[in-house]
């Protein structure tokens, strides 16, 4: 495949590129490739794509730098016909297209669509303010989002991770109403009192900001920009982590990087040169788990007005807003402070008990908000040192060596992986809000039956603190010496495992179901580790068959003479596992998701 390479201004960028451009012979993933975006798609194979957002030119004149958006209709038809078919045919049998047109072209494209064999689900109506401006028509304040799939009965919709409170909790205070929120409606408004007159101000409706030019999401160097909580919504709905999330239309380069945020693999193609420099630099800037640009709740990102005696509105003064979130981030110290009983913030995010004062005291405080909001809140006061600053010092540290987390870690990790796939978040996100965070205990006891959930909650925090000490550990065993290899080592079926000849010994380990790798682990005693899990009477076994009938493990015992040291043997070990996570990316294993 010809890939024409963006230039960059550092050297070390482009061989990051380049070395990220291929994952094999014929598709590129986590680049953004230049060129027309028909024949680059014609390069690829088959189904390889999980997701398709499109943002194409409207054809309404619009002056990019390098593309002509006049064509005559026929032309536009026909040039739209050719990269939708593309589309369809990159994309998987479960894949979805989400499609982002004006009004001129909207009905003609959707019936291209099915023509071309898609099948629509929703025809989503993203309403904002400060819309195009026109003389002799009405104002243009609004997009089309098409919601297409290629199997109408087979597709990916993660219901959860965009779950909204719906009316009877917001409202009504309904025993009732769903704890987990219901599916958004398909009107998307920027701020609900524009619109008093014909939406109620209390619907679940999708609030989102057009990306303005005085807003700081603004990249600067591309027109036209989608809101990264727009986006996020789409990914997280449509794909889960690990899958791939294409646009044919790079132009800010705004879906790679909420794709990348979000833990998917990214390709993008951009006509622009310089548009697809600049937009690879946007993705560069960030890593997995960083969060989106924007407010969670939208009503929170138009600034506030107040009603004055002519009857018209007026923003509030800068003043009272600062006072007010002053007076805000006051309230969650305090509430911090009488309910974290000399702990962490840490420690308080994550055991069930000291959160759920924290976010009772918050109520009661009057402040508003999702407990995952508080939350989020207070760990970025910690972040930002407001929180250090206010006096407050906790005397009581939490701390498991490894001895005690090498009975429940690798559920932790198994844990993290599952739900990250499932809802599309970072731990942060999996962890503070107290809905998710129970299933996460309920699947991490599944793998190590009988722990508390501070434990499993508090393992996956250390196993992300240690994540950067492991890969550099990895390094530097690589280049002391060969590292033992599980890979080339005997594959036992678990059934066939002699267990005591691995007692007390400290070892890395592979479960394979046939080609595929599941898991690698590393553990201070194999025989301990793997009788929980594979043992013909474990109460585990029956959950790790739902990975496989046919698992196999490869063991490698690892030589080390200063066995009695335990966090030196847990440093190594975790070395040992880090690298060989990054090499096979194995289906349940999150420590590649901390990956730099």
């Amino acid at each position: 495949m010809a890939i024409k390479k963006n230039k960059s201004k550092k050297k070390s960028t482009g061989k990051k590129r380049r070395k990220e451009q291929r994952t094999s012979d014929k598709m590129p993933l986590n680049t953004i490739l230049t060129g027309d975006c028909i024949k680059l798609m014609s390069e690829l194979p088959d189904g390889c794509i999980d997701l398709t957002f499109a943002d194409p030119p409207f054809n309404i004149g619009y002056k990019y730098d390098v593309y002509d958006d006049r064509k005559s209709v026929d032309e536009y038809l026909e040039w739209s016909k050719e990269w939708m078919s593309e589309v369809y045919r990159l994309l998987k049998d479960d894949g979805a297209f989400w499609l982002a047109i004006g009004d001129d072209f909207a009905a003609e494209l959707k019936i291209l669509a099915r023509d071309i064999g898609f099948h629509t689900r929703n025809w989503v109506i993203w309403y904002y303010t400060f819309g195009v401006h026109c003389e002799s028509k009405f104002t243009r304040s609004h997009t089309h989002l098409l919601y297409f799939v290629k199997d109408p009965k087979k597709f990916t919709f993660n219901r959860d991770a965009i779950a909204v409170p719906s009316a009877r909790q917001l409202v009504y205070n309904d025993a009732r109403a769903n704890p987990k929120g219901r599916v958004p409606d398909d009107t998307w408004i920027l701020r609900p009192q524009d619109c008093q007159d014909g939406f109620d101000p209390d619907e679940t409706c999708w609030y989102f900001p057009r990306v303005a030019g005085t807003f700081k999401e603004r990249a600067g160097f591309h027109g036209c920009q989608m809101p990264e909580q727009l986006l996020g919504r789409i990914i997280r709905c449509c794909s889960r982590a690990g899958e791939t999330v294409f646009d044919p239309f790079s132009g800010s380069a705004s879906t790679s990087v909420v794709a990348k945020k979000l833990h998917r693999n990214f390709l993008s193609m951009e006509l622009s040169e310089e548009y697809a420099s600049k937009g690879f630099e946007r993705v560069e800037a960030v890593e997995p788990g960083d969060p989106l640009v924007g407010a969670d709740e939208p009503k929170l990102s138009a600034p506030v007005t107040y009603p004055v005696k002519d009857g018209s509105t007026r923003r509030a003064d800068s003043k009272s807003r600062i006072s007010s979130v002053a007076d805000f981030e006051k309230k969650i110290i305090e509430a911090f402070k009488e309910t974290c009983q000399g702990y962490s913030t840490d420690r308080l995010l994550v055991d069930p008990k000291l959160n759920s004062d924290f976010i009772e005291c918050c109520k009661l405080k009057s402040l508003e908000g999702a407990p995952a909001d508080l939350n989020r809140y207070l760990l970025k006061l910690r972040k930002s040192g407001k929180l250090s600053a206010s006096g407050f010092k906790t005397e009581k540290i939490y701390t498991n060596d490894w001895s005690e987390l090498d009975k429940y870690i690798d559920a932790s990790e198994i844990a993290w992986k599952l739900m990250s796939e499932k809802y599309g978040l970072s731990l942060d996100g999996l962890l503070f809000d107290p809905l998710i965070a129970s299933e996460f205990d309920r699947v991490a006891d599944s793998y190590a039956p009988g722990f508390e959930p501070v434990q499993y909650r508090w393992a996956a925090m250390t196993l992300r603190k240690k994540s950067r000490d492991a890969r550099k550990k990895a390094k530097q065993l690589i280049r002391k010496r060969n590292s033992t290899s599980v890979r080339r080592s005997s594959a036992y079926p678990v059934n066939d495992l002699d267990w005591d000849i691995f007692k007390n010994k400290p070892g890395i380990y592979l479960i394979e179901d046939g080609k595929k790798q599941v898991y690698v682990g590393e553990t201070l005693d194999l025989k301990e580790r793997l009788m929980r899990s594979f043992a013909s009477e474990s109460e585990v076994r029956e959950t790790w068959n739902k990975h496989g009938k046919s698992l196999k493990i490869r063991l490698a015992a690892i030589d080390i003479t200063d066995i009695e040291n335990t966090s030196k043997v847990s440093s190594e070990l975790f070395g040992y596992q880090s690298f060989m996570v990054d090499k096979w990316l194995p289906a349940l294993n999150a420590l590649h998701l901390t990956a730099s």
